[in-house]
């Protein structure tokens, strides 16, 4: 798996100064973000790279709401950063057992999780983001979570962000309505 660097101001790298040239050929690779790397470095690398915009109905959206909010400083004391997480989730019992496998962002401060739909998004944009562990929960257990070290491609990190806050931000996108 190639390893992508995700940079600060938007850039994506396939080795230190070589900027991915294809982006969709680069959706599979592996993600390390750079120090530095926000909410608004990730709106940065949607806008630079914008065939990913087509990966959600979510971000075009997302784009002109965090278009109004000022250019730094969109932070939060109640958080210490944000986080994707990998959840798998065994579940079906009693009945057919089937896996779902989902990244969502999460809030977090220190070590306790916060959900996003409490905050503001201009509160978020300049919040750390970090990559978190795989959560696997089995039936529905949310006492008994495992947690392991886990790789992120750099598909899951584009529509687990943007599946947040399209969730939250705007769900009429989530309507089962046809």
């Amino acid at each position: 798996m190639n390893t992508l660097t995700l940079a600060a101001n938007g850039m994506i790298f396939t080795e230190p100064e070589t900027e991915v040239t294809q982006p969709l050929a680069a959706l599979a690779g592996k993600v390390i973000l750079q120090d530095g790397y926000t909410l608004r470095s990730f709106l940065s690398m949607v806008r630079r790279y914008p065939d990913f915009q087509a990966i959600s109905v979510f971000i075009p959206p997302l784009l002109d709401e965090c278009a109004k909010y000022r250019d730094s400083g969109c932070v939060t004391d109640m958080l210490t950063h944000l986080e994707l997480v990998k959840r798998v989730e065994m579940i079906g019992f009693p009945g057919e057992p089937r896996f779902n496998i989902l990244c969502a962002l999460t809030g977090r401060y220190r070590e306790q999780e916060q959900e996003l739909r409490l905050f503001q998004l201009d509160s978020l944009l300049d919040m750390p983001v970090r990559l978190g562990l795989l959560k696997h929960s089995v039936f529905g257990d949310s006492v008994n979570i495992m947690e392991f070290e886990t790789d992120y491609t750099l598909f899951e990190f584009i529509e687990g962000i943007a599946w947040e806050f399209g969730f939250q931000r705007f769900p009429e996108h989530c309507s089962i309505r046809g």
